[in-house]
Order: C-alpha cells, then structure tokens, then sequence
C-alpha cells in the first residue's frame, strides 16, 4: 500500500478522477473555501490549490447569491441557469455525473423540488424534473438515469420509510423503485447499474444490485462500517472500520454476489476522515486522515 500526505487544515471528502489526475478536494477550515489537491499517481508530484467550491476542472454548478438580505440564490452551469433555490441548512444543492450528464437537485426551488440534467458534452439544459420534497438525498446516476433516496437525517416530512427514486433520461416525473427501509448510505453506479446499501431501523442493513430499474438483493447483514464502495474493475471496493478502531479494513466486494473479502489493511489516522474513495488506473485510492492510500487490485 502507497500514500500521498495530504496537506492538514483541512477536511477531505472526496476523491476524484479528472484528466488523467485524481483530484482530491475538501473544505478548508480557515474560511469558506474549498481546496483541491491535484495528485500525478505516476510521479505522486501534486499541486494544491483553493477557491470556489464548485471549481473542480468539470462541468459544474456554481452558487451565486443574489443580493444582500436575501435567501435566494442562483444555481448556474456553464452560464445557464439550472434554478434559483433558497439557502438553509437541509436545502443545499446537490450533484452527481453519470452517463455523460451533470444532474443537479435542490429541494427548495421557486418552483419546488427539481432535478435538471445538462449535457456534459455541450453544457446544454437537457432535462427538468418536478420532486416530492425530499430532504438531503443521496444521489448517483449511470447510463440509465438518476437515482435519488434519503440519507439517515434526510426524507419527506411525515413517512417513517423513504422511498427510492429513479428518474430514466426521458423521464418527466420520478419513479418509485422501492419503499421498504428508512434511508440510503451510500450509492455507486457503473454503466447501466447501481448498488447502494439502505438501513431499516437501526440493524437491519441490505446491499441491493440495480440494472437499470430492476433490482435484486444481494445480501441483510446487522451491523455494517461500511464507506461510501466505488465500482473498478468488476468489483465494488470500498473501507471498512469502526468507529475510532485501530484499523482500516479495504474490501473488495463481488457486484453480483455481494461477497467481500479483506484485500488490505492499514491504522485509522483519523475517525472523522476517512473512506473518501475512487479506483483509478488499475488501483483504488481513498482518504484515510491526512494521506492517500493506494492499494492495486
């Protein structure tokens, strides 16, 4: 297993494969900003750089507020407006890629909850979506469409279940594919297929395989550490650790089975920062505290 550190000060949360580069980025604790680590996996040289949080090398939206004294804001893409949402605590906007499309979500819009689609390709305005109010969603998309369910602190006001959401590139209203557990923890997709885990109550936790609206489980489990799993090479990789434990278990994980295995281990350098993951060029890369580890497979 190979590490780039990562610079301190700040919170990384997320690691991403952009031209040829993993871009790790996170929030800095000295202000509004966002940093970006741009990392050559070859040579391990990396460049860091702060600014705008939705300045990330892609196609992106980018939050504009309005005046002072106001809530409102503007949620633009390539100069287009996507909508104009009002700013609070369970309403930030939220994005995904898949398929070649940047889907943007807000649940609080002047005109409610949308979903809009734009064109990776020519950043133009594909598709619009009205939603049920659905609060904090975790979201993915793939060559099907998007997907959207409600984390653990997310839903809809008044249902005790959430449902999952599949909106298919021609749709013009969501579909409900199921309604049978309290939230989604995490989701990823590779071509026409998605995998997420969702928790019922607080012990009941499924791996569930999507090819395109249809879905299968893969196995119930009642205890799960389990971090945000990426798709590589056939499988599903993703961290495993308890909460404050000593190590850092790295799965491979069977996409048709379910199966996982134990491919590496290293220490937990930091409770709260750890699981940010990608696989790229033959490995899979994740945040673990202040580095980047790499485990080939």
């Amino acid at each position: 297993m190979n590490w780039v550190f990562l610079p301190a000060a700040v919170f990384w949360i997320a690691v991403t494969p952009i031209h040829g580069k993993l871009v790790v980025s996170g929030v800095d604790d000295r202000g509004p900003k966002c940093a970006y680590l741009s990392v050559d996996t070859q040579s391990r040289r990396t460049a860091l750089r702060r600014g705008d949080c939705s300045r990330t090398g892609r196609l992106t939206p980018r939050v504009l507020p309005l005046r002072a004294h106001t809530q409102w804001q503007d949620v633009r893409v390539g100069g287009r407006l996507a909508f104009r949402f009002r700013d609070a605590s369970d309403t930030k906007v939220t994005w995904t890629y898949g398929g070649g499309s940047l889907w943007v979500y807000d649940v609080w819009t002047q005109h409610g909850a949308q979903l809009v689609r734009f064109s990776l390709e020519n950043g133009r305005l594909e598709q619009r979506v009205r939603f049920p109010k659905l609060f904090k969603p975790v979201l993915a998309a793939n060559d099907a469409g998007a997907f959207l369910m409600a984390n653990p602190s997310g839903g809809v006001s008044g249902q005790r279940t959430a449902a999952l959401y599949f909106v298919s590139t021609r749709a013009s209203r969501p579909r409900i594919l199921q309604r049978s557990s309290r939230a989604a923890l995490w989701m990823t997709a590779h071509g026409r297929t998605l995998w997420l885990e969702t928790v019922t109550g607080t012990r009941t936790f499924k791996l569930w395989r999507y090819d395109g609206s249809r879905g299968r489980l893969l196995w119930v489990r009642n205890r799960s550490s389990l971090f945000g799993a990426t798709y590589g090479r056939g499988s599903l990789w993703g961290v495993e650790a308890g909460y404050c434990a000593k190590t850092v278990r790295v799965l491979r994980i069977d996409a048709v089975t379910g199966a996982s295995r134990i491919v590496a281990r290293a220490p937990l350098l930091d409770c709260n920062q750890v699981g940010a993951g990608a696989y790229f060029r033959g490995a899979f890369w994740f945040v673990d505290g202040n580095e980047l580890e790499r485990v080939r497979g």
